[in-house]
């Protein structure tokens, strides 16, 4: 009889107590692979913004405070800025609903320009820069929401001034980055603002951001300071910040999410470890004689370790395998939280990421069988055999 069919017929002894074991391996694994597909996609996102060299405008003391609509000829005359676009948030809903996402207003001129990872088709294009209702939304809020290209839509602002307007989407962007945003046009709600004359002068011609595209990575350096410099003495302020940094501190408002999601992981891992280590060490004491009767008539130490090991090795991969394939399942997905955040990425389970989940599986293994493997060699072959 071989190795591998002695650790095969020792790991299902007790078959209920190793269906379970393996069952808890793979519920943990699942969620250790999906937390570690959150991480990585946020970072995918963050990575991706700093190759498209943008930069972030807002007021010094708070990116809720607006800016006049006169900062932005004044940044985009600065050399070194390729395209800017002034957004104003919008924060729109359904009426009569508590459905809310994320949704802004864009310039209409520069925002195909200044994003142009949107990867927009030229008709959609075209249908954003002549239509004055036109809309983008993202593929996850179509889906959340049911729409479609060509449908009208009609929503209420959640922000100051509370205004209704009604829109046409005509185009839906796949972007992993975007899922779950709709953009509209800022000309079109601005004229809305104006046009009721309740609201005052401060809520007309203000935006709450400045994103700059900027020419080459020199200038997106130097545009950093120049834009800062050029309203240091303004009542109206502004800080630039690179576009990743912007979004990770867009996101703490929500939670500190990547290092919640690595505590919580790391303490799913601990916990698996300690389930399967109560395991092997009950499975090795049932059968302490039996260990003891193989070391008197000359099995080496090392080969009884192996086959413990063996076994606990074997409820890891399979917990994993169980756990971390249907993990694949969650990709292209978004969840409640996402669909509030306007750069919460679309979660992608990569190869990488279910390679480190089948390797912390093996670790598991590993780590559970190593200490009752090694406390049954301690114990003398005399005291086994009188067990």
């Amino acid at each position: 009889m071989t190795s591998a069919t002695v650790i095969w017929h020792n790991l299902w002894r007790n078959k209920l107590r190793t269906a379970l074991t393996i069952a808890s391996v793979a519920v943990s694994l699942f969620l250790f692979t999906v937390l570690r597909a959150v991480v990585d996609s946020m970072d995918t996102v963050a990575a991706s913004s700093a190759r498209q060299l943008r930069l972030v405008v807002h007021h010094k003391t708070t990116m809720t405070k607006t800016l006049p609509l006169a900062h932005g000829a004044k940044i985009a005359a600065l050399p070194g800025v390729e395209a800017l676009c002034a957004v104003r948030w919008f924060g729109g809903k359904l009426p009569n609903s508590a459905a809310q996402f994320p949704s802004l207003a864009a310039d209409p001129d520069n925002f195909t320009t200044v994003y142009a990872d949107f990867a927009l088709r030229p008709d959609e294009i075209a249908a954003w820069r002549t239509e004055r209702t036109a809309a983008i939304i993202g593929a996850g809020l179509a889906q959340r929401m049911g729409w479609s290209r060509g449908q009208r839509v009609t929503l209420r602002s959640t922000v100051p001034p509370y205004v209704t307007l009604e829109f046409r989407i005509v185009g839906i962007t796949a972007a992993s980055a975007y899922p779950n945003l709709l953009v509209l046009r800022l000309d079109y709600l601005l004229d809305a603002v104006r046009a009721d004359p309740r609201w005052p002068p401060g809520l007309r011609d203000v935006v709450h951001f400045y994103w700059v595209k900027a020419r080459s990575p020199a200038a997106y350096e130097m545009l950093r300071g120049a834009i800062d410099g050029l309203f240091a003495q303004s009542a109206d302020a502004t800080r630039t910040e690179p576009e990743e940094s912007f979004v990770a501190q867009f996101t703490m408002m929500f939670g500190d999410i990547p290092r919640l999601v690595s505590v919580v992981g790391l303490v799913v891992v601990v916990s698996i470890i300690l389930v399967v280590t109560n395991t092997m060490a009950m499975s090795i004491r049932e059968r302490v004689r039996e260990l003891g009767v193989l070391r008197a008539i000359g099995f080496p130490g090392r080969r009884i370790l192996a086959t413990v090991l063996g076994e606990s090795l074997l409820v890891g991969v399979l917990g994993g395998a169980i756990g971390c394939l249907p993990a694949l399942a969650v990709s292209g997905r978004t969840n409640e939280l996402a669909l509030m955040m306007p750069y919460f990425p679309v979660l992608t389970v990569s190869p990488r990421t279910l390679g480190v989940g089948l390797a912390v599986a093996v670790l598991i293994g590993l780590l559970a069988g190593l200490p009752p493997a090694r406390a049954v060699l301690r114990v003398p072959v005399s005291t086994t055999l009188r067990e």
